[in-house]
């Protein structure tokens, strides 16, 4: 997501215009609820065997979970009233807050447990869980409200409020306005269930979530074509001469441009740290936010089958027009699957313009997995979790065919938007890391091959990377099914 000298609101040809809200959607169906008892139970390291053996029951003020028939234990999960959907269709989200059912089991975790969608209670101090009996724990908010209507990222469908990208901001969204998008909150009520569910049975541990991380590169600039103010930039702001030197012989050797060129040691510096990455790669149209390369040009094709010997994973970064465009969006996959082999990719959104309609763009495509989710004004949790997930489509009361890999830091986020220095940058990077290492969950970094030419990001990120130095590579399992 390179910024260029784009336009303000470019023309969006095409683009189909999701903002018209149905109300029906506030309505959560007994198939919404039932996978949001199953984003719940995936948190709280309930394996898929002993999920299987649960009874989902939905009734109208609430729904109750059984823990199946060698398990005497029930949990029932309360259901918010009707003035509250009112007030949420109104844009009005309110959030509410509870407390442990016992003492946090990591040390990290806040005191407070958050819940967004539910209405505030008098005394935030109260347990979210209640005992209702010797087998019987109450949640006493909507929980599963909350993890529906969030993951499903509902405030985005409600807002108006867009940047000059069309891209719904940070700076608008709950979780900065409640100062908690640099929580999991999702994860954390992961933790909490897990509390219940060993309270109700002693001899139950849960699955192990040890954090893992996703490398990402979006390939948005390789020097091809030839652009000359882009090349004398090189020596001109970044202060690299030798950059300028290559781009120039690329023009009459085999020599690849130096933005091509760093494509190879963004690929060292994983292999030399035991990791691997995933590149993303255009096929957009030369426009103001897009550079315009062909990825079947023999230079590029040279770098992705060298890196593809390598076991580098190769995916789609569509171009900054394709969003809200499918039919565009389409045309790009297409040559995409072509120059890079693969059937079905993954990969990443242009300026991660995205919305929740998105996510059905790419499954029409046939595409496996998205990493937009993440904002680029703000690090942190956009939808509340490090985990990933199958979206549920509100729209269409179902659950898409499509993994969602969610995005928790992009390069230029703390350097140009959040203008942190490294000292004080690293620090609540690192903090990030050790929440999500505590709730489990993956670590999903992006970063652009042209940032190590520019000096405003010199050791920032190698530095990240010995913060997560210990943690495994996350391969994007090759079907949804797979995911859990």
């Amino acid at each position: 997501m390179r910024e260029r000298n784009c336009r303000d609101n470019p023309s969006q040809g095409s683009r189909r215009d999701y903002r018209s809200l149905d109300p029906s959607i506030l309505q959560p169906t007994p198939e919404a609820r039932g996978y949001a008892v199953r984003e719940l139970a995936r948190r709280a390291g309930v394996s898929r065997e002993f999920y299987r053996k649960w009874k989902i029951e939905v009734a109208i003020d609430r729904t109750i979970v059984s823990l199946g028939p060698e398990a005497d234990g029930e949990i029932h999960f309360l259901h918010e009233k009707e003035i509250v959907l009112e007030t949420i269709s109104r844009d009005t989200i309110p959030v509410a807050r509870a407390a442990w059912l016992s003492a946090p089991p990591v040390s990290m975790a806040p005191p407070d447990l958050l819940l967004p969608f539910c209405e505030p209670n008098s005394d935030p101090s109260q347990p979210l869980y209640q005992r209702a009996g010797e087998h019987t724990i109450v949640c006493r908010l909507d929980l599963l409200l909350t993890f529906l209507f969030t993951l499903s990222r509902l405030e985005e469908t409600l807002s108006r409020t867009k940047d000059e990208h069309d891209r719904f901001p940070a700076s608008a969204s709950l979780a900065l306005r409640h100062d908690f998008l640099d929580r999991p909150i999702l994860d954390e009520h992961g933790l909490a269930f897990a509390q219940v569910l060993s309270s109700l049975l002693p001899a139950w541990c849960p699955q192990a979530k040890a954090m893992r991380i996703k490398l990402t590169h979006d390939i948005d600039d390789v020097g091809i074509p030839f652009e000359l103010h882009a090349s004398i930039g090189h020596s001109v702001k970044r202060r690299r001469p030798s950059a300028t030197v290559r781009d120039f012989l690329a023009l009459f050797t085999a020599v690849e441009p130096g933005e091509l060129a760093l494509v190879h040691r963004l690929a060292a510096i994983s292999r030399a740290r035991g990791l691997s990455s995933a590149f993303y790669w255009k096929a957009s149209p030369p426009g103001p936010c897009d550079s315009g390369y062909d990825p079947s040009n023999g230079k590029i094709r040279r770098v992705i089958d060298r890196l593809r010997e390598h076991g580098f994973e190769m995916g789609v970064h569509p171009g900054y027009q394709t969003f809200g465009d499918r039919t565009k969006l389409d045309a790009e996959v297409t040559l995409l699957r072509k120059a890079l082999g693969v059937t079905s990719p993954g990969g990443r959104q242009h300026y991660l313009r995205w919305s929740p309609e998105t996510w059905l763009d790419w499954e029409a495509c046939g595409l496996s997995y998205d990493s937009s989710l993440g904002f680029a004004d703000k690090f942190g949790f956009r939808a509340g979790t490090a985990f990933p997930y199958r979206p549920w489509s509100l729209r269409e009361n179902r659950e898409i065919k499509l993994i969602e890999v969610p995005l928790i830091l992009m390069d230029c986020t703390p350097v140009k938007y959040m203008k942190l220095g490294r000292e004080k940058g690293l620090e609540r990077i690192k903090t990030l890391i050790q929440r999500i290492a505590q709730t489990g969950g993956v670590f999903t970094l992006l970063w652009h091959n042209t940032p190590l030419l520019d000096p405003d990001y010199s050791g920032w990120y190698e530095s990240i990377l010995d913060l997560l130095a210990g943690a495994e590579s996350f391969d994007v399992p090759a079907s949804s099914e797979q995911l859990w």
